[in-house]
């Protein structure tokens, strides 16, 4: 569903909701650094807001973008961890352009206002759905902090994905 989106599109946008916490900024650069790892051809910016200190150890976090300086027109627009549009503050611009809109989230409340929803309100994070709908032998150890930085140490909310962690702990991240 996600991959099958990424790999019809030229040119990715990602963002997630105002002020920013783990879950957002994790989700958004797991992903935006599983694309560029690969999928090299694709061109994929990230806008968000700026992010706390604590979370700006994640690789990439240099290369978000903090306003939209051009209305740019994505093939892809994903925004992570955002009930609505209006959540999406100053990159709204960029999601009602896009060609095609997904939107990933946990929230019950999601009001499901994009083309393509995969709103799960049982999972712990959004997070973790970037998780489930990424391919884990394809992902770095990089990708994989960005993740677990999101969860905020709820991996064991599901009992699935603690599973999968722990087959991944030869990348280096113990559980």
């Amino acid at each position: 569903m996600l991959l099958d989106a990424i790999s019809k599109a030229g040119t990715i946008a990602l963002g997630g909701h105002v002020r920013p916490d783990g879950d957002c900024a994790g989700s958004c650069m797991g992903l935006y650094n599983y694309v560029r790892e690969n999928f090299p051809e694709k061109e994929i910016d990230v806008y968000l807001e700026e992010l706390p200190n604590t979370l700006k150890f994640m690789k990439n976090t240099d290369k978000i973008r903090h306003e939209v300086t051009e209305e740019k027109t994505y093939d892809l627009f994903i925004a992570l961890d955002c009930g609505d549009m209006g959540r999406l503050g100053f990159s709204a611009v960029l999601f009602k352009k896009a060609a095609v809109r997904f939107c990933v989230d946990h929230h019950v409340s999601n009001q499901s206002f994009a083309d393509q929803n995969y709103i799960m309100p049982d999972a712990s994070s959004t997070s973790e759905l970037i998780y489930n709908l990424l391919d884990y032998g394809k992902m770095s150890v990089e990708t994989a902090e960005c993740l677990y930085t999101g969860e905020n140490g709820r991996w064991l909310c599901g009992a699935h994905m603690a599973e999968d962690w722990r087959a991944n702990e030869h990348k280096g991240i113990p559980l």
